[in-house]
C-alpha cells in the first residue's frame, strides 16, 4: 500500500492569457448526470477590475503537492469578463458546451454508432476521446437534420435502442466506457476525513485536497459510520473561506 502525505496543496489557474497562483478563489463541480461540469472563479481585491477575458477562452485549473500538479478542471469561459462587469466572477463550463453549440446535418451510409459519435466530436472540435469497442449492427442509412451534437448523441442511442452514457472528464470525452483507475485511495476517520454526513440519499465527505479523485472512481472508506469501497457520484474541489483547498465527495 502506498502512502502519500497531503498537507499544503498548491494550485494554478490558467484563464486565457493569465496564469494565476494567488488572488483568486474557485469552486469546480463535476457530476456526470448534469449537462456539464462547471467552475466558478472569483477574484480578490488584488485582481478585481484588472482582468479581462474573452468568452470561449480556455480555462485549466491544476492542484497538487510538492510540484506534482494534476488537472481538476478543463473547459472554456461561458461569457466575456472585464472590469465593466457587475461581478468579479467568471463561470466556466466543460467542453460539453461545444457539443451543445455545434449542429450536425448530414446523411450517413453504412455506419456504426462509433463512426457517428466520432463525426459529431470532430465537428465540435473535440479530438481527445475514447469510445466503447462493442460491436453494433451497421445502419444502411442515417439522416440527421440540424441537430446539436448533444441531441445527435441521444438520437444515436435511440436508433440503436441502447442507453450509452457519455461525459467529459478533464477535457477528454468518454462514450460507453470508464477510464482506467490504477489506485484505490483510502480515507480514514481521524486521518484525512474532515467530516462525513448523510444528505439527500448520499454520503457526503469533506476531506483535504485530493486533486486526483473524481466522479465514477472507487474509493475506500474506514469510518465508524461506514466502511468498504464506494463509487463517487459527484465531486467538488474548492477554496474555503479560510483559503484552504478542499475536496468534497458524494457517494
Amino acid at each position: 500500500m502506498k502512502t502519500e502525505v497531503l498537507f499544503y496543496p498548491d494550485f494554478q489557474v490558467l484563464i486565457g492569457p493569465y496564469i494565476l497562483q494567488r488572488g483568486i478563489t474557485f469552486m469546480c463541480y463535476s457530476d456526470p448526470k448534469k449537462p456539464y461540469d462547471w467552475c466558478k472563479i472569483s477574484f480578490t481585491e488584488e485582481f478585481q477590475g484588472s482582468i479581462q477575458v474573452n468568452d470561449k477562452a480556455d480555462v485549466e485549473i491544476y492542484a497538487g503537492y510538492s510540484g506534482n500538479m494534476v488537472p481538476i478542471f478543463k473547459g472554456i469561459v461561458e461569457k466575456a469578463y472585464n472590469m465593466a462587469g457587475a461581478k468579479d466572477e467568471i463561470l466556466a463550463k466543460d467542453y460539453s458546451i461545444k457539443l451543445a453549440e455545434t449542429k450536425v446535418s448530414n446523411t450517413f451510409l453504412d455506419v456504426t454508432p462509433q463512426e457517428l459519435v466520432e463525426f459529431g466530436l470532430l465537428k465540435a472540435g473535440i479530438h481527445d476521446y475514447e469510445l466503447a469497442e462493442e460491436i453494433y449492427p451497421i445502419k444502411p442509412v442515417v439522416s440527421i437534420i440540424q441537430k446539436s451534437v448533444v441531441d445527435f448523441l441521444k438520437e444515436i442511442n435511440s436508433l440503436w435502442k441502447v442507453d450509452i452514457k457519455s461525459y467529459f472528464r478533464l477535457g477528454k470525452f468518454y462514450w460507453g466506457i470508464e477510464p482506467d483507475q490504477e489506485d484505490v485511495y483510502i480515507f480514514e476517520y481521524g486521518s484525512n476525513i474532515i467530516s462525513l454526513t448523510r444528505s439527500s440519499g448520499y454520503w457526503v465527505m469533506l476531506t483535504i485536497c485530493v486533486p486526483f479523485i473524481g466522479h465514477s472512481q472507487i474509493i475506500e472508506i474506514d469510518h465508524p459510520y461506514i466502511s468498504g469501497e464506494f463509487q463517487i457520484k459527484r465531486s467538488c474541489h474548492f477554496i474555503n473561506e479560510d483559503g484552504w483547498l478542499r475536496t468534497k465527495l458524494w457517494f
